[in-house]
């Protein structure tokens, strides 16, 4: 066989590798996927898999970093676009073609990014600076030609748009590969349009719940337990709320989590527990308040996502969801469902009463639940942005648009 020969198929057994670390990945998680599982995976055993990847953390390394370049592949077509309405409907379509291509088995598994923060230094450096870079290249998408943005604003409606697009992976199964093309239309129609129809109260004060109290400086309560293990999780994936970890930041013994808590994965459950109480009391009292469907639906968004921009307010990502045990996220992703539901209950109502514009109600709630759940990183792409303002720069884009002028320019 020719040198061209050898490398080719060097090349082709070193792709299958990444393609089955990104299934396993997806499947899994990070923490789980280990030399041995993707050697299994394709039918090689562990010497020769090392010949392509001799350390787990290179291969896991190749994994993000092929998804990541063919996201920006996306993007630098939709680059090619004359305005940005037009950049964004072509990069949300291409993205959704290509989940079909997934579904349909016309192209491998891109490896998703819910589990990225799981990857320790040096190698997450690596990742998180190309991921920077798509980030700023998806930004670049957004840039008006007619009209002037802080770069706040122009940072938050970015990770509007990323964070929406990131977790419709978690949603898009419940659709037939087919759909996908009238799916993507769907989702564009909302990220440009919005949903509702004139402008609500968006002040923090239309809030429904009052702020969670901060921890008292040396009661060591269940509460503390949880947010600690709640804020690891979103920072370092499912696997960072180890006991160790969480020890460490409170400063107390293995014993003291253990007087709490027989184990960890108990612990993880208590987490994904007390966000979805703190969901479905913010929709009970949303509901519950006076005025306009979509006011209630904008009050009951407001309240959640000035939590999330607080330690004490912080609900576990839901992006924790794709990294659990199968039989905690069939569970877990039940009631996440429910939860969901209920947004789409309270557009229905908005949608009777002529507050919600006519969309695809079923497609706005996952939107509504993407905006809230990835509230918790805005801080990462506008450091300066403080509770009071995340309601002009994370709500209103979804309400009114990804393109309108915030709220209080209207």
């Amino acid at each position: 066989m020719s040198a061209t020969g050898r490398q080719s198929r060097f090349g082709q057994r070193k792709q299958a590798v990444l393609d089955a670390t990104s299934v396993l990945i997806n499947r899994v998680g990070l923490g789980d996927t280990t030399l041995g599982l993707v050697a299994s995976e394709i039918g090689l055993n562990l010497k020769s898999l090392r010949y392509y990847f001799e350390k787990r953390e290179d291969l896991m390394v190749a994994a993000f970093l092929q998804s990541i370049a063919l996201h920006r592949e996306l993007v630098a077509q939709a680059a090619d676009e004359p305005t940005p309405t037009d950049r964004v409907r072509r990069f949300v379509r291409a993205y959704f073609e290509m989940m079909a291509r997934v579904a349909k088995g016309e192209q491998p598994a891109f490896t998703h990014f819910s589990d990225l923060r799981a990857l320790t230094e040096p190698h997450s450096l690596v990742v998180y600076q190309e991921y920077n870079q798509f980030f700023r290249a998806v930004r670049s998408l957004l840039r008006p030609n007619d009209a002037q943005w802080t770069q706040a604003e122009l940072n938050a409606r970015a990770h509007m748009l990323v964070s929406q697009l990131l977790w419709s992976v978690a949603w898009i199964g419940d659709y037939v590969a087919e759909d996908c093309a009238r799916v993507a239309d769907r989702f564009t129609d909302v990220l440009l349009n919005g949903i509702a129809t004139r402008p609500v109260a968006l002040a923090p004060d239309a809030a429904s719940l009052e702020t969670p109290a901060p921890l008292s400086g040396r009661l060591l309560s269940q509460e503390s337990f949880l947010r600690t293990a709640t804020a690891l999780i979103n920072e370092h994936g499912y696997r960072g709320a180890s006991v160790e970890r969480v020890s460490a930041v409170l400063k107390v013994s293995r014993g003291a989590f253990y007087h709490h808590y027989e184990a960890r994965d108990e612990l993880v459950v208590a987490c994904f527990d007390r966000t979805f109480d703190v969901l479905r009391q913010a929709q009970t009292a949303g509901m519950q308040r006076p005025g306009s469907g979509m006011e209630r639906i904008a009050a009951t968004a407001v309240d959640l996502v000035t939590r999330q921009m607080t330690v004490e307010g912080f609900m576990l990502r839901t992006s924790a969801l794709t990294v659990v045990g199968p039989d905690l996220r069939r569970e877990m992703s039940r009631r996440m469902g429910l939860a969901t539901s209920r947004f789409q209950d309270m557009l229905s109502d908005g949608t009777a009463d002529g507050s919600v514009r006519i969309c695809d109600l079923r497609i706005a709630a996952q939107m509504v639940t993407a905006m809230i759940n990835s509230a918790s990183e805005l801080g990462r792409w506008v450091p300066a942005a403080v509770p009071e303002q995340v309601s002009d720069l994370y709500v209103a884009p979804l309400l009114y648009g990804i393109f309108a002028e915030q709220a209080a320019k209207r």
